[in-house]
């Protein structure tokens, strides 16, 4: 049987969702810097385990917390 494909779309569609729980919660400041952190690799992704969401996302926001943010 054949494992059905994880495409890029997929990742964005998750990503999306996931990032607006994130707006929910964040500050407008981090939430944009984490929207732009996201979203920036995303027309380089060739499946959608490349796209950044879920505890990437939450690896992120820690790390602006701590003020480790690139």
């Amino acid at each position: 049987m054949e494992k059905a494909k994880f495409s890029p779309e997929d990742g964005i569609k998750i990503q999306t969702e996931h990032l607006n729980n994130w707006k929910k919660v964040l500050q407008p400041e981090v939430y944009e810097a984490l929207h732009e952190y996201a979203l920036r690799d995303n027309s380089k992704a060739t499946d959608g385990y490349q796209i950044c969401r879920g505890s990437s996302l939450s690896c992120y926001v820690e790390n602006y917390m701590l003020g480790h943010r690139k």
